[in-house]
């Protein structure tokens, strides 16, 4: 009875015992953990338990209250629902007599949250994870997840660890404790070689911007910016770059984490310009230049894709493979150069592989899970590699300034060497400068007596052709007089005849010595244009009967023809025009043996005040060979020896025709086909005055008719109104004119118009600046045709003026017939 009473009693205190330890807490006995002091381990996953929170509402007080049936062991879950929560429960206990201080690491995931009780006392709660700004995170500096663990003597920690996932990130359940000490000694050193290395690679950096801006020589950019982007990727790394810049925010796009990209791009440029690739290895040069744009574009993909998918997962898979594609063809780039290596290639090369080494170092030891702090080793490849590089500019440098000192050692002795070259140069010319100059004064006194007696040639032949036209003139107008004497008194009809053939052949005598006088004129400069007013229209007509009787004697029609339009008084030289015609026809009629002689003027435009008409000249006669078209315009020349014996003439006629042209701005345009005829056509343009009006030869004005249309002329020029006024009455049309932009916007504001006729080039109003007024200011003549005319070409009328304000334009000079066919277009 006694051993049965004091097994109940025993029984009693221990249920009591368990009930005291477990307030508030269930007991648990899969997720102990036992440490005896200061402890380096990763946690046994079938010792940590889990709970899967799929609808993500579950908070720490109901995670507290449930029962360990409603977890699992980590070591169970081998796939994890990225959409959902994992809380991890464990429990370590200090089993020694001093108070333990570690670093709890999580398993690096975006957010994981500690909630920590030490014997069942007020849980405290700690944060970790690049899903929290950095002033959140239990410890700030660095992404990676981990909180201090202080655990009293002889206690337990009950630790609840809310796992999140962001940015599908996969989920880790690994947890691990290492001694605070340790950590705080080792995140020292880190961060005391961190310093050592910005540092450093700072001056690296402001030393290439320096001898970039005194050189002038891209190699150092590219070096500085490699440099540059190395930094930054691993003050990122290492968090310290986000407690700077922006300790209280979470980063939205972690792009720094991708800036080996970059680098990568400026170290295949900064490989272009080091080794000088171009000249030796130009395939490689091309590659490298395209990898380098590769750099830039991949990194923007990967900054577009990780913005807009917010996987980024997949993005540093696609970061990852991209480095590996990068380095194999860094690798065969490395071999291929080699093949022909120098000591510049050498340092490259060198540079390079001992960061390749320290980086499969690095690898290695991580794939045996050995104790290697990584990047700080990829670090100090990175500063070998920097320091070779520096050394191998350094050698680039000493070896540009040699060549350079050489050069310009060569260069003084080839300038020693030119100068007494020149000075040698110098004398043999000296010498051989006055020897020219004693042959010159005896050639320039050659010229001199050549020249004097040249002169008394000249003064001898216009003396004797003075005198000679004198003395033939003399008879001459004495049988041109006699025959008119003779044409008054005769009432005989074949005496006539007879007149006709007297009067024809004494005029082309006279013609003949008109034209060896002008030819000696013009040769001597002494030909003066005169400027006087007279009637095209009847110049020609005058013309035309002086050759209506050899055209008819010879069968041939003389047709003269007068386009629509023609001024009918104009400002020029009539003789001289009249000298060009009688050329021009007389050669027409003498090598024209049937058919006719065409004679066309026709108005080719008109600007300002201004006319520009259009001559020609054609016949159906034996034409002209192509080879002699240019040799007929020569002095005493003709078609051929044939043509002087067959048809006779002094070959002065087209000679003096062109030299006339020529002083009258114009020039004949000549085109033939060899018995086919002759077509001599040229352009003159005649002032005129403000007394003019058109006329027309054949009448052909009568079927345009504007039917009574109000059409409103803006021009400064007086001329310009002038013209179209006769223009526009003769097209039966109500003409308005106004001397400018104000005057035009009154007469818009008060008259409704049917068209608009706009002159562009207008002070202090421009055309552009009326038309505009003209559509915003007057209701009457908002939707009013507006014409413009200018000077202007059709490309620069579409480049400069506003289609909405003008219906088209019509170019100065203009033709009448196609202003007449424009304003027939519009209204």
């Amino acid at each position: 009875m006694r051993l049965s009473g004091t097994n109940i009693l025993l029984t009693t205190l221990l249920l009591f015992s368990l009930g005291y330890n477990s307030f508030g807490q269930e007991r648990f006995f899969k997720n102990f953990h036992v440490i005896n002091g200061p402890t380096e381990r990763t946690l046994n996953k079938q010792n940590i338990l889990v709970f899967t929170d799929e609808s993500k509402t579950r908070t720490i007080e109901d995670i507290q209250e449930l029962r360990q049936n409603d977890f699992i062991e980590a070591s169970y879950i081998s796939r994890f629902d990225l959409e959902a929560n994992y809380w991890l429960y464990f429990r370590i206990n200090n089993a020694s007599d001093v108070r333990q201080s570690h670093i709890l690491r999580g398993g690096n995931n975006s957010k994981e949250t500690y909630y920590i009780s030490i014997d069942d006392q007020e849980t405290v709660e700690l944060k970790t994870g690049e899903g929290f700004a950095s002033s959140e995170r239990s410890i700030q500096q660095g992404i990676d997840t981990k909180v201090r663990l202080d655990i009293p003597a002889k206690t337990e920690a009950h630790i609840y660890v809310k796992i999140e996932s962001e940015h599908q990130m996969p989920i880790s359940l690994a947890q691990s404790i290492e001694p605070y000490d340790d950590w705080l000694g080792q995140k020292e050193r880190i961060n005391l070689f961190e310093g050592f290395f910005s540092g450093l690679v700072l001056v690296i950096i402001f030393l290439n911007l320096f001898l970039t801006g005194y050189v002038k020589q891209r190699v150092f950019t590219y070096f500085a910016l490699y440099s540059l982007f190395n930094l930054l990727y691993f003050i990122d790394y290492y968090g310290i770059l986000e407690i700077w810049l922006y300790p209280d925010y979470v980063d939205p796009l972690p792009i720094f984490g991708y800036a080996p990209v970059l680098s990568i791009t400026f170290y295949c440029f900064f490989a272009r310009e080091f080794l000088d690739l171009k000249k030796d290895f130009a395939v490689w040069d091309e590659t490298l230049k395209w990898v380098g744009y590769s750099g830039v574009a991949a990194f923007a993909l990967i900054s577009i894709y990780m913005g807009l998918s917010d996987n980024y997962y997949m993005t540093y898979k696609a970061f990852e493979a991209y480095m590996v594609i990068v380095t194999g063809l860094g690798l065969f780039f490395l071999i291929s150069i080699n093949l022909r290596s120098n000591l510049i290639i050498r340092y490259f090369t060198w540079g390079t592989v001992l960061l390749m080494v320290t980086v499969m170092i690095s690898a290695v030891a991580k794939t045996i899970n050995q104790p290697v702090e990584i990047p700080i080793y990829i670090q100090i490849g990175l500063i070998i590699e920097l320091f070779v590089f520096c050394l191998g500019i350094s050698h680039k440098l000493k070896r540009d300034y040699e060549n350079h000192e050489i050069t310009q050692r060569s260069l003084i002795l080839q300038l020693k060497n030119n100068e007494k070259l020149q000075l040698n140069i110098n004398q043999e010319l000296t010498e051989l400068v006055a020897a020219r100059t004693q042959v010159i004064k005896k050639q320039n006194n050659e010229l001199e007596v050549a020249r004097n007696e040249a002169e008394k040639a000249t003064r001898a032949k216009s003396e004797f052709l003075s005198v000679m036209s004198h003395e033939i003139r003399t008879p001459l107008n004495a049988i041109i007089s006699l025959s008119h004497i003779m044409e008054m008194d005769n009432e005989n009809e074949e005496m006539q005849e007879y007149i006709d053939a007297l009067k024809f052949s004494a005029e082309n005598l006279h013609s003949l010595i008109n034209d060896v006088l002008d030819y000696n004129k013009i040769e001597a400069g002494k030909l003066v244009l005169e400027s006087i007013e007279f009637s095209i229209i009847d110049l020609l007509k005058n013309i035309r009967d002086s050759f209506k009787y050899k055209a008819r004697s010879q069968g041939i029609d003389l047709i003269v023809e007068v386009g629509e339009h023609m001024p009918d008084r104009v400002m020029g030289d009539p003789t001289r025009l009249t000298q060009i015609f009688n050329n021009l026809i007389g050669n027409a009629l003498k090598f024209t043996h049937e058919g006719h002689v065409h004679i066309i003027a026709s108005l080719s435009g008109l600007k300002d005040d201004f006319a520009s008409v259009n001559f020609e000249v054609k016949d159906t006669g034996i034409g002209i060979p192509r080879d002699k078209l240019e040799k007929i315009f020569e002095a005493y020349e003709q078609a051929g020896q044939e043509t002087t014996r067959e048809y006779g003439g002094t070959g002065l006629g087209l000679s003096i025709t062109q030299k006339l042209l020529n002083l009258m701005d114009s020039q004949v345009v000549i085109e033939s086909a060899e018995q086919k005829g002759t077509s001599l056509s040229f352009e003159i343009s005649f002032k005129i005055n403000q007394a003019f009006d058109m006329v027309n030869l054949q009448d052909q004005m009568r079927d345009k008719d504007l039917n009574g249309k109000h059409v409103l002329v803006v021009d400064d020029n007086d001329m310009n109104r002038l013209v179209l006024k006769r223009l526009l009455n003769s097209w039966n049309a109500r003409f308005h004119e106004a001397t400018g932009g104000t005057g035009a916007l009154e007469k818009c504001k008060n008259q409704k118009f049917d068209l608009i006729l706009m002159d562009i080039e207008m002070k202090p109003m421009s055309g552009f600046e009326v038309a505009a007024s003209i559509r915003d200011h007057c209701e009457n003549n908002q939707e009013t045709v507006i014409i413009a005319m200018s000077g202007y070409l059709s490309a620069e009328f579409d480049n400069v003026m506003d289609k909405n304000h003008f219906a088209t334009l019509v170019q100065k000079p203009f033709e009448p017939n196609e202003l007449y066919r424009q304003i027939i277009k519009f209204i």
